[in-house]
């Protein structure tokens, strides 16, 4: 019996931190052999379901039945089939689903899911107000087995809940280090423009400068040789006359 509780601690422990769990969460202990009753209620509204289906969550993700309203209902395989019954209708908002001869297998998480018209557009999918964690424990001749899936059904458990802290701790540290580097500041780049064109300012000058500076010794040169075709002064370049 402790073992079949401590099962469910792991259950609602993972549950919580995935945000799974919407709706009231059942525990139902049951032993092999024995049965099960599953009420599947929803909220009141106009239209009402037509429809309702059961389904497995966690261990296995498949539909144990469905039932339209005033119809019989429909299971996956005929051995599921002989052991179920169903009392009410999807239209009444509430029905019962009771599964006999419960095996080792059949533990898992149970929601019942309602199916609502929606006019010129898809059915509404509502979830029922309640969920149900089943865990079917072995009778004495199986126990070894039955301890040995609960300590892998623990196991699963934890790693899963290992992955979902360790994910949160990425997430976290990335968040982090964005901040970070977003709280350092850029040297826009206005100012960098800014300062080539303050420095092109400044040699304009000095290119402007040397450039007269070189004129004038030209126009000085110039000056001081005359003309004249018989002396030629020191310095200045020699005519040829014709």
């Amino acid at each position: 019996m402790s073992e079949v509780k401590n099962l469910a601690c792991f259950y609602t422990l993972l549950f919580v931190l995935t945000g799974c769990v919407r709706a009231d969460l059942h525990f139902l202990d049951r032993n092999e052999g024995e049965s099960v009753v599953f009420s599947c209620v929803v909220e009141k509204r106009n239209p009402p379901p037509y429809g309702v289906y059961l389904q497995r969550r966690f261990l296995q993700t498949s539909e144990v039945l469905f039932m339209y309203t005033k119809s019989d209902f429909s299971t996956n395989n005929s051995y599921d089939k002989n052991r179920t019954s169903v009392s009410g209708d999807p239209s009444s908002y509430a029905l019962n689903v009771t599964i006999t001869q419960l095996r080792v297998s059949d533990t898992d998480r149970y929601v019942c899911e309602f199916l609502v018209p929606v006019p010129s557009s898809e059915d509404l999918h509502l979830k029922g107000n309640d969920e149900f964690v089943l865990v079917v424990k072995a009778t004495e001749c199986g126990c070894s087995g039955y301890s040995t899936l609960l300590y892998a059904l623990s196991a699963a458990v934890a790693v899963l809940l290992l992955l979902v802290f360790l994910i949160g701790c990425v997430v976290f540290h990335r968040g982090k280090a964005r901040r970070s580097v977003k709280s350092h500041p850029q040297v826009p780049i206005y100012e960098e423009m800014a300062g080539v064109h303050a420095d092109s300012q400044k040699l304009a000058p000095y290119h402007l400068e040397e450039t007269s500076s070189s004129e004038n010794k030209i126009g000085h040169m110039k000056r001081s040789c005359p003309e004249n075709h018989y002396e030629r002064p020191s310095g200045c370049p020699r005519r040829v006359s014709p």
